[in-house]
């Protein structure tokens, strides 16, 4: 009986959740085609940022799977009379909902290593994706004007990348104005140029020939003589040949922040969701409290244990008239309700303290097991034999 209804189940978990996958990647697909157009990266990137968001609704996901393909397995099972045979050769009915919370018990060990680990690491794996697609389309459009002429704005820097008129040389000309805070600017130019990297650090090296630079500062204008009323010019020349120079990602664009931001913090890393933010006492020292997201995670991940024993119960319940009908929609309306529903409230009480948080957290276990459970214990006979007329 284990092993009929565990192939069974995983066969149907796996494709519910394949499928539930798909519907997800088509609904942010045309947004995130349209942005990584727009940031002018490449197919690629596109597939690297649709399988870096894939992950984040494996968590809601995971009760809604459980709970069909326990339900499906268990009522296949019984109306192909492959349960009597079972119940026939003395194995008890208790292994189903054994089963069934083996079943919880993965998926809730699944929920939390989607929720506290393998989603923020996407997260922020796909927000310095997003930085370094920007990096190579900015350093592409420059170090390729093909036969435009390309002005880009980046940090109070204006490029000019202009196409090359001579045959022999790789690229055209590079113009780089950046004024300064206090009147002063600094004009680059080179008549032939190219740049290589990205490194593993993100680092570029750009190698210049004939390049010059003039530094200058406006100055006061003469009060008296010939050229009065005209600002004079204080500046410095440098002419260089050939020269190669080394910079980053944030010398052209806007630095990105590598440290991770809250959403993108592991379950037990430092100010994480579970040690959360520092809190004073009354006598000034500090403490920590887990922030409201590991509350809510901690929701979704109990709801799967419970959704594995409702499928129990509603497998049980679709052996009546009402129930053949009933079972399944209603089911799955208790689930998404029981996530709306636990998520709100073990996300106030965790920011109450852990006097109020664990009990709450008991107290949502307990009211949704020992109902789906107890239903399962009184119809047992309704979970093994099939309906008259559906055998």
């Amino acid at each position: 009986m284990t092993r009929l209804l565990t192939q069974r189940a995983l066969r149907t978990i796996v494709a519910f959740l394949v499928l539930i996958e798909s519907i997800f990647i088509a609904d942010i697909f045309t947004s995130t085609l349209e942005q990584v157009l727009r940031e002018g990266g490449r197919a690629i990137d596109l597939l690297t940022i649709l399988l870096l968001k894939s992950p984040e609704i494996v968590d809601f996901a995971l009760p809604l799977v459980l709970f069909l393909g326990l339900y499906l397995a268990i009522t296949r099972a019984r109306d192909a009379n492959e349960l009597v045979i079972c119940a026939a050769a003395a194995e008890p009915w208790t292994r189903i909902p054994r089963l069934a919370m083996y079943f919880g018990g993965a998926g809730f060990a699944l929920s939390f290593l989607f929720s506290g680990l393998i989603t923020p690491m996407a997260s922020y794996a796909e927000r310095l994706s997003l930085y370094d697609m920007r990096a190579r389309t900015l350093i592409a459009e420059l170090s390729n004007p093909a036969d435009v002429r390309r002005v880009r704005e980046v940090n109070g820097r204006t490029f000019i990348a202009s196409p090359s008129d001579d045959p022999d040389a790789q690229y055209g000309d590079l113009f780089v104005y950046r004024p300064g805070p206090d009147g002063s600017w600094i004009v680059a130019q080179a008549t032939d140029w190219e740049i290589a990297g990205p490194d593993e650090a993100r680092d570029y090296v750009v190698r210049l020939q004939e390049f010059r630079e003039i530094r200058g500062r406006s100055g006061t204008a003469p009060t008296t003589g010939a050229t009065a009323g005209v600002p004079g010019l204080d500046f410095a020349r440098i002419n260089v040949r050939s020269m190669e120079m080394a910079f980053s990602a944030d010398d052209v664009i806007e630095t990105v922040d590598e440290s991770p931001r809250a959403t993108e913090r592991a379950l037990f890393q430092t100010d994480g969701p579970l040690w959360g933010e520092p809190i004073p006492r009354s006598d000034g020292s500090l403490m920590t409290r887990p922030t409201r997201r590991f509350g809510e995670m901690l929701a979704r991940a109990i709801l799967c244990p419970v959704a594995a024993a409702m499928a129990v119960a509603a497998a049980a319940f679709s052996g009546t008239r009402r129930g053949r009908w009933l079972a399944l929609p209603g089911g799955l309306l208790l689930v998404l309700a029981g996530d709306v529903g636990s998520r709100a409230i073990l996300g106030d009480a965790v920011v109450l303290g852990y006097v109020r948080f664990w009990p709450a957290a008991i107290a949502i276990v307990a009211m949704g097991l020992a109902p789906a459970l107890g239903y399962a214990w009184l119809r047992a006979e309704q979970i093994v034999v099939p309906a008259r007329g559906r055998a």
